[in-house]
C-alpha cells in the first residue's frame, strides 16, 4: 500500500502537506463535498485547494492528479 508519506517522499512535487492531502482524496474520487466533510471544512476552501494545485501542477481534472500521484485506485476501494 502506498500511503501519502510514502509518494511525498518518493516523489516530490511543489504541494503544502494540505493541498496534497486534498488532492489525493480528489484522485480517488472523492467530490468536493465528501473532501470537505471528511476534512471539516468548506466546500469552497476545497476548491481553492485544487485550483491552486491545478495552477502549481498544470492539470484541472482528477484523472491527471492521479497520475501525477502515481496513484492505482482499484475500483469498490474508493471512498
Amino acid at each position: 500500500m502506498r500511503t501519502p508519506a510514502l509518494l511525498a517522499a518518493a516523489r516530490p512535487l511543489p504541494l503544502t502537506d494540505r493541498e496534497r492531502e486534498i488532492v489525493t482524496l480528489a484522485a480517488r474520487g472523492l467530490t468536493n463535498r465528501e473532501i470537505a466533510e471528511r476534512l471539516v471544512v468548506s466546500v469552497r476552501t476545497v476548491e481553492g485547494h485544487l485550483y491552486r494545485v491545478g495552477a502549481k501542477l498544470g492539470v484541472s481534472d482528477r484523472a491527471a492528479y492521479a497520475d501525477l500521484l502515481r496513484l492505482a485506485v482499484p475500483p469498490g476501494e474508493i471512498g
